[in-house]
């Protein structure tokens, strides 16, 4: 392996890009920051992995360990957050919107398939953990896969009918059918000494390729054909500390995180850049975001135009409120009202 070059572009300070995530239109990179602080989560280019926005989220007292956030596929967004044992909505300008799943046995990687999250449980005190199927639909959670003598499910990506699941206890990466049973030959045996230890998130990379991220020694991301084979590996030195995420940037570079650091390194030169270094952070997970296209009459962003955004607009009436006030004439009248009721109904796409 050819030597490290580190070069460190910043230390981002919670006083930069401290705006909420209002009117995002370009992809971003989404971060859950499980810091000892509120979490939070932060947005990043997905071109070469520079700072959008620190606070995509807002500090939230509700996130106290989030790991990952996806796109629901109804205009919203899902957190799941270990310490708290749940899944949480946002919307798409980060507002809290409500809790989708609670007293879980645990809440750690999500994915979405068919319309339905699927949620890890992690870790469990030597238990074996549990894959969770949650319905957008507000009905309770039901255990898709029971992993009684199996280990720790963390790390989830849809795999032809089922899902590839990495196992945090004996480091294979696991077949779960569409059943929700586990195939008894692992999709790749890991011996978690000379190669991937401790799973964490899984990239469907496209092609039947897969990028995983080893998070214990020898830490780094680990990538995988249809057949399993491991046809490449990044490690000490080019990845610079032990990852918990990563995604492949628009530019080739691929960007990973650990600790209170966010990095990228180069495949060709070996070159890692810092881009943050956040005191008291935490981050995780790596997910690209393509925000939904503007809804008028959504004012809370939950996909739908309802009695809830027709309660905003009554409330600011005769006030000049910039949310409610649609037309931007000045003052939330009969025609901003008029555009509520116009819209009525689920947002297109």
């Amino acid at each position: 392996m050819k030597q490290l070059l580190a070069i460190s572009v910043s230390t981002i300070l919670c006083a930069a890009a401290h705006t909420p995530a209002y009117g995002q239109t370009s992809d971003v990179l989404l971060i859950p920051d499980s810091g000892p602080l509120l979490g939070r989560v932060w947005a990043m280019s997905p071109v070469d992995g520079s700072l959008v926005n620190n606070q995509f989220i807002l500090p939230d007292a509700r996130l106290t360990q989030p790991i990952q956030i996806v796109d629901s596929g109804r205009r919203t967004l899902l957190v799941t957050d270990e310490t708290a044992r749940a899944v949480y909505e946002y919307a798409p300008n980060g507002s809290y919107l409500g809790t989708l799943a609670a007293g879980l046995e645990g809440a750690y990687g999500i994915c979405m398939k068919d319309g339905a999250a699927f949620v890890t449980s992690g870790f469990s005190n030597n238990l074996g953990g549990k894959i969770y199927r949650i319905a957008l639909d507000g009905s309770a959670p039901t255990v898709f896969s029971d992993w009684a003598g199996i280990g720790d499910p963390r790390g989830i990506a849809p795999y032809g009918a089922g899902f590839l699941v990495g196992n945090s206890t004996d480091d294979d990466l696991e077949v779960v059918t569409a059943t929700g049973s586990v195939v008894p030959v692992p999709f790749f045996n890991s011996d978690g000494i000379a190669s991937l230890n401790f799973p964490q998130q899984i990239h469907d990379i496209g092609g039947g390729n897969y990028m995983v991220v080893g998070f214990s020694a020898p830490w780094g991301i680990y990538f995988f054909d249809a057949s399993a084979i491991n046809y490449a590996s990044y490690r000490a030195p080019e990845v610079f500390l032990s990852p918990r995420g990563a995604y492949i940037l628009d530019n080739g570079e691929i960007l990973y995180t650990g600790g209170t650091r966010i990095d990228r390194f180069s495949t060709k030169t070996y070159l890692n850049t810092n881009i943050v270094n956040q005191l008291g952070s935490s981050f995780r997970w790596v997910t690209r975001y393509t925000p939904p296209a503007p809804c008028v009459g959504d004012l809370n962003g939950d996909g739908s135009v309802n009695a809830s955004d027709l309660a905003t607009v009554l409330g600011a009436w005769g006030s000049a409120d910039p949310i409610a006030d649609l037309d931007d004439d000045g003052t939330v009248a009969a025609s901003d009202l008029a555009i509520v009721l116009g819209a009525w109904g689920a947002c297109a796409g």
